[in-house]
């Protein structure tokens, strides 16, 4: 192809070059015979070359004219006409440009079209008249220049139409096969591409399930040896805990030898000190009769002293039995400390041995264990004794579950906010009266009682009276140390969808969803206006009463399930002290009464199922 810098415009063409084939010299008449006068002299240049070829090359010119196929034209004037004008206006369309160039190499077009602006151009160029007019007349001067010998094969080419028809018919056929079976070969290239890239993707996913399986059974070997190895140590930890308890079997025993120990020793310092009273009564009486009884109080005297060496002899020995006694305790309660501990252990063991084990397996409820201490009814002598602190310890196996007891603690920043609706009869509520907090249960409260909301700041009054309901089924929900037991209708506080907001329901931001529907992982919002994960969703049936209650605003509110208290009780008053036979008497009196009131407590029990720690106050 000519270069830009040496090609000159076709329209300032004054003698076409010899090289220029026919088919490029048709292409520079055609481009020519669409302008105006200007290029008149390089169109006439053209023209006459053209006709000088095609008479000379008529091979070449029926070749081009056969491109074009018959055209449906009566004579061969008419059909070569429509042949230039079809061919200029599809050359014309096909190069952006008006401006053609040209060198001794041939001609030089502009950049090419689109298929869309090739067609849209073809049709705007056979719409003028100007260059039908010229193809027309270049028609003529072409049919006029053709040699007789150039007829004479024309009619020879015409007279055998249907021989050449029969074998274009055949090439046609044999292309448009051909075509087929090469579209039939590339679907099966394609068909063979994509059956490789499946293999070569099931071979990946084989290679990667390989792995994925040794890498699990590794994982399958590193937990059986290490819940093997739970066992054995879980097995130590039995063993232990029954070795500690047979030690605290034995320490029990010697714990009550020395509450015998120190109950004799009550009784003989009481018996003492009746002695002693006794000796100065006698004393007191003696100074009465000096003369009459001098010898028999000098015997009298002598047997007292004797009595009290032997007795505070005894006193010492029984001190000392105490000293030992309290020694003991105090390894009893290192070893009742030690047995908690390895308690706590065992509890561990068991949840990590269920988490071990396969998930078919049914893995019974945890047993928990508590120390529970409880307080021993000392005598009636001992009673008045300051040094009377002896208690025991009692094993208690509770079949709750170690997930259950701790969801009942209650943590002060760990309530759930809630919309009023219908509570258990038990729900606590806060309430506060002249800055000063306190909680009452929802049965104990009333029309007008006043109850704490959700921000920890606006007051809510009871607008109506509660209503005490049935209900068959409640929902048990619990996120961390707070726990809430509502109907499953009830509407729970859940975070915005734009993130959790404090502040209670304000701006439209909250938004709340039945206890029923909530599942584990779901977000509830707390009373510190932080939301929390349920770790807990447990629905259980019978027979419960439920509170409807109605708020005057109706916000959040925050309430809480009864919590487990710890059961205690108020120090000892300081004994009388005693004159005598009448101190003595008055002394039994109130150990009488302190002995009646030995198993009560100064709190009621409000563990409910829980296991209750018993604490005895000195």
């Amino acid at each position: 192809m000519p270069q830009q810098s040496e090609a000159k415009l076709l329209r300032e063409l004054t003698e076409v070059p010899a090289a220029w084939p026919l088919a490029t010299v048709i292409d520079a008449f055609l481009d020519l015979a669409r302008g105006l006068a200007e290029p008149a002299r390089a169109r006439e240049v053209v023209g006459r070359r053209l006709v000088e070829l095609w008479a000379a090359q008529p091979a070449e010119a029926e070749a081009w004219l056969e491109h074009f196929g018959e055209l449906k034209t009566a004579t061969r004037q008419e059909r070569l006409c429509e042949a230039l004008l079809r061919h200029v206006a599809a050359e014309w369309g096909k190069y952006w440009g008006s401006d053609w160039r040209f060198s001794e190499a041939g001609l030089l077009r502009g950049e090419l079209r689109s298929a869309a602006e090739r067609e849209q151009n073809a049709a705007f160029y056979l719409q003028h008249q100007l260059p039908r007019a010229r193809c027309r007349e270049l028609a003529e001067r072409l049919v006029a220049a053709e040699s007789s010998e150039t007829a004479r094969k024309r009619q020879k080419l015409e007279e055998e139409p249907s021989e050449r028809r029969r074998l274009e018919e055949e090439l046609q056929t044999s292309q448009n096969r051909l075509a087929v079976a090469e579209a039939e070969v590339s679907s099966k290239d394609a068909e063979l591409q994509a059956a490789q890239s499946d293999s070569a993707g099931l071979k990946e996913q084989c290679k990667e399930l390989a792995t994925r399986a040794a890498v699990a059974e590794s994982a399958v070997a590193e937990i059986r040896q290490e819940l093997r190895q739970l066992q054995e140590e879980h097995s130590k930890c039995q063993e232990h805990c029954q070795e500690l308890a047979n030690r605290l079997e034995a320490a029990e025993a010697d714990a009550s030898k020395h509450a015998q120990t120190k109950e004799l020793l009550a009784k003989l310092q009481s018996h003492a000190a009746e002695k002693q009273l006794e000796v100065q009564r006698l004393q007191e009486e003696s100074r009465g009769y000096p003369e009459c009884m001098s010898s028999e109080e000098a015997k009298s005297k002598m047997e007292l002293q004797l009595e009290k060496a032997v007795l505070l002899e005894r006193c010492e020995q029984l001190r000392q039995q105490l000293a030992k006694a309290e020694g003991k305790l105090g390894q009893m309660q290192v070893l009742w400390e030690e047995k908690a501990t390895y308690k706590e252990r065992c509890r561990q063991l068991e949840r990590q041995l269920a988490e071990a084990k396969p998930p078919p397996a049914a893995v019974s409820p945890p047993v928990q264990a508590t120390l529970t201490r409880q307080g021993q009814a000392p005598s009636d002598d001992a009673a008045s004794s300051a040094e009377s602190d002896l208690t025991e310890y009692i094993l208690v196996d509770d079949g709750i579950t170690l997930a259950s007891s701790s969801s009942s603690v209650l943590s002060h920043s760990s309530w759930f906010s809630v919309k009023p609706d219908c509570f258990m009869s038990d729900a606590i509520f806060k309430t506060r009266s002249s800055s000063v907090d306190f909680y009452l249960m929802g049965r104990d409260l009333r029309k007008g009682s006043q109850v704490v909301a959700g921000d920890d700041e606006t007051i809510m009054e009871v607008c109506e009276a509660p209503v005490l309901c049935q209900a068959k089924e409640i929902v048990r929900l619990q996120a961390g140390g707070a726990t809430l037991r509502v109907t499953a209708d009830h509407p729970v506080q859940i975070p915005p969808e734009e993130g959790p907001k404090k502040g209670g329901e304000g701006g439209g931001s909250c938004r709340y969803a039945p206890a029923g529907s909530l599942k584990p992982g779901a977000l509830v919002m707390l009373d510190s206006g932080e939301p929390a994960a349920l770790t807990g969703v447990a629905s259980e049936t019978g027979d419960f009463e439920v509170l409807k209650l109605a708020f005057k605003p109706n916000r959040s509110v925050a309430v809480f399930s009864c919590p487990p208290s710890i059961l205690s009780k108020g120090a000892n008053s300081k004994p009388a002290i005693r004159r005598a036979k009448m101190g003595q008497r008055r002394g039994q009196g109130s150990t009488a009464e302190e002995n009646a009131d030995e198993g009560r407590a100064s709190m009621p029990n409000t563990a409910g199922t829980s296991t209750e720690i018993l604490l005895r106050g000195m």
